[in-house]
């Protein structure tokens, strides 16, 4: 072992691989991730498309509001597939010839330029009342009885609808699907310019890092920056001729008629030019931080000059072992020829109940044919790579996992099944790998979602800020301020994936009968008739019996924030919050000659933006300028799987997680029909989280075992995800989607 890996055993992890079912799991999802995306580089480059988005959809306006309408009529409606292409085909071309016909000329998107948006709508609605009939609309109509008589009035209606709202346009993940039609002649050509866009999508959309809130920021990349840009960068990287250190220089949205600007530095991008290089260096996420210990890399370097020096160790590592090359080469390809499925689809049905029109090879879902194309791809990429860097990419995955245990503070469990092979390679997993952590102390888990967040609340507490935490219920705001909390109060870098629930900072709920007393403190009194200093929430108790008051001298967690009057109840104290003065003198405070501010406090304050009961009082701006606002998004359906333990990556090779599964999709169809969905920039959104889910959670997670001898689980998912939203019926709109929910078959 050289000098530069004294602090790590490289030479245990593959033992950790035998014995561990978590470190198997770990393993084999990025493996499933490595082949989308090296798969996705080769799909694209093969069927490669020249695709200016701004030029070819955001700017013509009779492409924008046609895929408008497209992925908010029929994204998850592919039923019957073939009908569906046809009409989408048809309806493109028409409003293309809008643009020909001199019926539209503006190009842009400042509409108030030429009379405003519900001129452009009427505009192209005309054009669309003259789309002669398509012959699969009939089709459709069969299997979706409530559309129009035609697409030409559907349309019409469709643009008459948003002509007066803001709120018109679906999310990304809803739209995407529809790029490959922008300017296809026919289906034969649909189909080539659908097998990039999906080789496209695998390549940039499923890292952990997109999927889990990368998508906010990296979506608008792929919106308006052109396809070669993009691709030429991945192809450039994938060479191993550029430096590690390289820029990747887009647009976003943001940056109309400007330069590219180099974002080499969001997650989504670091995380893809790691998986493409995994022959060579370990990829880098958040948690890669404790590298710069184990193999002493100064802190002055960047995630790409870290991850080289980790990659330069490593491979000095297998100089000297060679003789685990061959193992570890072994395990990469056993893995790697397993099978793929994959987080993309540009075909869908929402309803498990009209899934049965796949069944018809002429319908089916061409995601279906795409998906083995992108697994062959995939495999001949992997068997190309060198024993030796076949070797290094398991070394590199099992020193991930390794570097995830090690945070979560608990050992991986260790299994009991039969001995692994003579190649070091386990057997399958056991069906409790999604138990939950367990051990001496309660634990509580970050959900993966939120961790981009509460990064950047950390930073904000690092440089003096307080936060507030906005959001619907149940996007898990309370648990992500206690682990922001729990990471500053122990001085770490990250925020942890586990945290003892006892360990938890300070915790308390808005009240709207709080006063100063509660908050800052005040005397009272005693059975003797004398009186005794009380120090509020904000104070340290042990500074209480002096003359001088100091802030807690660590984070507090203040929940529901606007359920007090904070102005009334902490006035005295902004001059502190603000760090604008090191001391105040209070009032009414008998005894007590100032209150002197504490550099560890913090406030790690949360709102929910829905109330339905309980006073709520307004937030002043003095009070919210004291605090780094955090906006914190409902649960869109991939979310909710992945709250689930549901992996899109990964089959479904349990039932209770494939009902889960068809339970979710339903309920999504249910109140997206009822237009109960919220249109974010990358997808379409719950107005709550997925902590409302926590019931059908616990089920997924092999609890509530006496249920399942009562029902089929697919019954139970259904009616635990019910029980789990329960509470939302108190509204008509939800109390009508949970009764259509439960009478769907």
């Amino acid at each position: 072992m050289t000098d530069r890996t004294t602090k790590i055993d490289l030479g245990s992890l593959l033992d950790l691989y035998d014995k561990s079912l978590e470190t198997r799991k770990s393993v084999s999802h990025n493996i499933e991730v490595l082949k989308c995306i090296r798969g996705g580089l080769r799909m694209a480059e093969r069927y490669r498309l020249a695709f200016d988005a701004r030029r070819e959809y955001w700017r013509p306006p009779e492409r924008r509001l046609a895929v408008a309408y497209l992925a908010d009529r029929w994204t998850g409606r592919f039923a019957p597939a073939s009908a569906l292409r046809s009409v989408g085909l048809r309806i493109l071309q028409h409003f293309d010839n809008a643009r020909s016909e001199g019926v539209v000329s503006y190009f842009g998107v400042e509409y108030d330029q030429v009379g405003g948006f519900d001129k452009i709508c009427a505009t192209l609605a005309e054009h669309a009342s003259r789309l002669a009939p398509i012959p699969a609309w009939k089709q459709l109509r069969e299997v979706w009885p409530k559309i129009e008589a035609t697409a030409a009035e559907d349309i019409a209606r469709f643009l008459t609808e948003i002509s007066t709202t803001e709120d018109w346009e679906r999310g990304f993940k809803r739209r995407f699907p529809w790029f490959g039609y922008l300017g296809a002649k026919s289906e034969d050509e649909l189909r080539r310019r659908q097998a990039f866009f999906f080789g496209y999508a695998n390549l940039w959309t499923t890292t952990n890092a997109y999927v889990r809130a990368g998508a906010q920021e990296f979506a608008p990349i792929l919106q308006n920056t052109p396809t070669d840009d993009i691709l030429d960068a991945a192809l450039r990287w994938v060479t191993g001729t550029t430096p590690l250190a390289t820029t990747f220089k887009v647009l976003g949205r943001d940056d109309e008629d400007q330069e590219p600007r180099d974002r080499s530095e969001i997650a989504p991008v670091i995380e893809v030019y790691g998986f493409l290089n995994l022959y060579r260096a370990p990829f880098y996420n958040k948690l890669a931080e404790v590298y710069r210990d184990w193999f002493s890399v100064p802190e002055a370097l960047n995630a790409y000059d870290l991850t080289q020096k980790v990659g330069e160790s490593t491979a000095a590592w297998l100089l000297e072992n060679p003789h685990m090359i061959e193992r570890l080469a072994a395990l990469f390809r056993t893995l790697s020829n397993g099978p793929l499925s994959t987080r993309v689809e540009l075909e869908t049905i929402d309803s498990p109940k009209l899934k049965k029109h796949t069944a018809d090879p002429a319908d089916r879902l061409l995601d279906t044919e795409l998906c083995p194309e992108l697994d062959t791809i995939a495999k001949a990429e992997c068997k190309q790579l060198a024993d030796r860097e076949a070797a290094m990419v398991a070394l590199h995955l099992l020193l991930d996992s390794k570097v995830f245990w090690e945070h979560a503070g608990t050992p991986p469990e260790v299994s009991t099944v039969g001995p692994t092979n003579v190649t070091g390679i386990a057997p399958t997993m056991a069906k409790d790998d999604h138990a939950p952590v367990t051990g001496k102390a309660l634990l509580k888990r970050l959900p993966a979602a939120l961790r981009p967040h509460g990064e950047r609340a950390l930073a904000y507490l690092k440089v003096g800020l307080h936060v507030l935490f906005a959001g619907a219920p149940g996007t898990g705001k309370t648990t992500l301020a206690q682990f922001v909390g729990y990471a500053w109060d122990k001085g770490l870098e990250v925020l942890p994936e586990v945290m003892p629930t006892e360990a938890a900072p300070l915790t308390t709920v808005g009240n709207s009968a709080w006063s100063p007393f509660h908050t800052i403190g005040g005397l009272m009194p005693m059975k003797d008739g004398t009186y005794s200093a009380h120090a509020g929430i904000f104070i340290d108790p042990a500074t209480k019996d002096g003359d001088v008051w100091r802030l807690r001298n660590a984070a507090l967690v203040l929940d529901e924030m606007n359920r007090a009057d904070l102005d009334r109840c902490i006035g005295e104290l902004y001059p502190l919050l603000s760090g604008s003065v090191q001391l105040v003198a209070p009032a009414g405070l008998p005894g007590v000659t100032c209150i002197e501010a504490s550099p560890r406090f913090r406030v790690l304050a949360t709102v929910n933006d829905t109330t339905l009961d309980d006073i709520v009082f307004p937030i002043s701006e003095g009070l919210a300028r004291r605090f780094q606002r955090i906006e914190l998004q409902g649960a869109s359906r991939d979310e909710v799987l992945t709250y689930l333990g549901i992996d899109g990556v990964e089959p479904l090779d349990d039932e209770r997680r494939a009902a889960a599964s068809e339970a979710v999709a339903s309920f999504f169809e249910v109140v997206r029909e009822l237009k109960l969905l919220s249109k974010a920039a990358d997808d379409d959104r719950l107005p709550f989280g997925v902590a409302y889910f926590s019931l059908v959670q616990k089920w997924v997670e092999g609890q509530l075992d006496a249920l399942v001898a009562q029902s089929t689980p697919l019954e139970c998912a259904r009616d635990l995800l019910a029980g789990s939203l329960r509470t939302l019926g108190r509204t008509r709109p939800w109390e009508e989607a949970l009764r259509k929910f439960l009478a769907k078959t």
